[in-house]
């Protein structure tokens, strides 16, 4: 859950607003702040995807942003927990802010900035429930994420041309996402 920010938490150090360059500020409040991260933490949001067989499908959107609403290095993604029937990679692409997680840069919902998709790719012909599990390590914060993913055979109502037999791809491994130019599929 998470706690509002106030001056009794960080004492007489917030006192200084105003006395010491906006910069030390800013990184004595991120020093502040660090403790009620931990809490969030610990909670993992669970996210549900539906799509088609044989398509991919955009897990989430991240971003880091300044500011100014300038881009920042996004956070680097990490496979926890590989999905049995397919692959995971990442994917540097223009990403229009929706919302924020943590921080104060409000003002740049809306706006546009470089960021990274993170994609699922079923393995070929495989229609049914898969799920992963990953983490997004921004720069005051570890982001876990765990997906179930749900693959429909055609969409409804659709008849299927043809049904393939599924082929079974050796299982991702745990660790840094690749990019998609680097995972062949």
């Amino acid at each position: 859950m998470w706690r509002s920010f106030d001056r009794q938490h960080c004492g007489p150090i917030c006192a200084l607003r105003g006395a010491v360059p906006s910069a030390v500020l800013a990184a004595v409040i991120i020093i502040c702040l660090s403790g009620f991260l931990s809490d969030a933490q610990s909670e993992e949001e669970q996210l549900s995807k539906t799509g088609e067989i044989d398509h991919q499908i955009i897990i989430r959107e991240h971003a880091g942003w300044n500011m100014d609403c300038a881009a920042i290095a996004h956070p680097a993604l990490y496979l926890n927990e590989p999905p049995d029937h397919g692959r995971v990679c990442a994917r540097i692409e223009n990403i229009k802010v929706h919302s924020i997680y943590v921080g104060t840069e409000s003002q740049c919902i809306g706006r546009v900035v470089r960021g990274v998709q993170l994609i699922y790719r079923p393995d070929p012909g495989y229609a049914g429930n898969d799920a992963l599990r990953y983490a997004a390590q921004y720069p005051s914060i570890l982001r876990m994420v765990s997906v179930m993913l749900t693959l429909t055979a055609y969409p409804p109502g659709a008849a299927p041309s043809s049904m393939t037999t599924p082929v079974r791809q050796q299982r991702q491994s745990s660790g840094l996402v690749p990019a998609c130019d680097e995972l062949i599929f």
